[in-house]
């Protein structure tokens, strides 16, 4: 193999080993910046925030749109089997969404409550609105029940938000 050649190719290896490991460098960074967020969320206000937002939905699916939403659903309001399964799963996914809406806040890392609030919750509505209605709309349920769910977890979302926004979701570090 020519000379201009071999020196060539350890060129293009030594390129590719430094793109490489620049790469690996800026992933583990990334990684340990993630990390650090969840470490130091503050995770008391974060189960505040959950419970107040489960709360919500303890009124919203029985006082006020029970009797609406269960009939929407064809659902059996006698039946109480799964309840309790139901309501764990329910209340270990509202506080990830919790957690989410606490990432988001810091990550977003505004001055002005009133300014952290409406970034993160303008874009968190905007999931909230796609992810649901697409849902609903392939479950192809009436028009209400999506006023019903959309309605809930965006009040939910908005406490949640309020919650974590004013009293601060680091609890040290960065």
């Amino acid at each position: 193999m020519p000379a201009r050649l071999m020196s060539s190719l350890w060129i293009i290896l030594i390129i590719v080993f430094y793109a490489s490991i620049h790469k690996f460098i800026y992933i583990h960074r990334k990684f340990n910046s993630m990390k650090n967020a969840v470490l130091h969320l503050n995770w008391p206000m974060v189960l505040a925030a959950s419970v107040a937002y489960f709360a919500i939905g303890a009124i919203w699916y029985t006082v006020l749109f029970g009797k609406y939403w269960a009939k929407a659903n064809n659902m059996d309001t006698s039946n109480r089997s799964g309840m309790v399964r139901s309501m764990i799963i329910g209340f270990l996914l509202t506080f990830l969404i919790t957690m989410c809406v606490g990432l988001e806040l810091n990550a977003i890392r505004c001055k002005e409550l009133s300014d952290c609030f409406t970034r993160s919750y303008i874009l968190i509505a905007g999931l909230v609105i796609g992810l649901l209605g697409i849902a609903l709309n392939y479950q192809r349920k009436p028009f209400g029940v999506w006023l019903v769910d959309i309605g809930y977890h965006l009040i939910g979302i908005l406490v949640a938000a309020l919650i974590l926004a004013k009293w601060g979701m680091s609890t040290g570090g960065s």
